[in-house]
């Protein structure tokens, strides 16, 4: 029964991250920002992430695109964050297929030079890290919820083992009559079936 329950949450595992869960799959790129008006080019890192994310680089976005999403869709799929506290900027697409990822990154850095343009915001952007499109989804890892599910089905075996070996009040030694009624044993009546079979006669 064991083999059996811990078999079936392996597969339960599997089939969960296969087909169950949303896929994410995230592409990441590093950008460079340089500051080309004297300003510090920390600081003016720190503007050019808050003109990625603001609803005119959604629109022209959106605009290349075949297909449209809504700016809290936009919002959950790009998310950029200055790389400790440089003037790097580190973006990642996260989106339920590989193509559409790698197409809207590819896409969001192509409109970055004129958003900046377009606000004036006098900053040089210099692409750090390309993207690469992803092979498979980070989330979510179907070898990581297999062996999960493989050590829930042990878990979960022994768990059922102990519960009915705890519920079993058969007796099937003389020391569960002593347990059972405090009482001593005085004699115990011999198998001669199982005495015969072993002795071949």
């Amino acid at each position: 029964m064991a083999v059996v329950v811990i078999i079936l949450m392996t597969i339960c595992g599997y089939v969960l991250a296969a087909y169950g869960l949303q896929k994410h799959y995230i592409t990441t790129a590093e950008i460079y920002i340089e500051s080309t008006d004297g300003t510090s080019s920390s600081e003016k890192a720190e503007t050019c992430a808050l003109l990625f994310t603001s609803p005119q680089m959604y629109n022209v976005v959106n605009s290349t695109l075949v297909s449209g999403f809504s700016y809290a869709e936009f919002d959950r799929m790009v998310s950029i964050n200055k790389k400790n506290g440089t003037q790097i900027l580190e973006i990642s697409t996260d989106c339920d297929n590989s193509d559409a990822s790698y197409k809207l990154m590819t896409k969001f850095l192509d409109l970055m030079p004129s958003v900046v343009d377009s606000y004036r915001a006098e900053a040089k952007i210099t692409v750090m890290r390309d993207p690469v499109q992803p092979s498979e989804p980070s989330f979510p890892d179907e070898k990581m919820f297999t062996i999960m599910g493989a050590v829930f089905g042990s878990v979960l075996s022994v768990l059922a083992i102990l519960l009915i070996w705890r519920l079993d009040n058969s007796i099937t030694a003389e020391d569960d009559l002593t347990q059972m009624y405090n009482i001593p044993v005085l004699g115990e009546i011999p198998d001669f079936d199982r005495e015969i079979d072993y002795l071949g006669r």
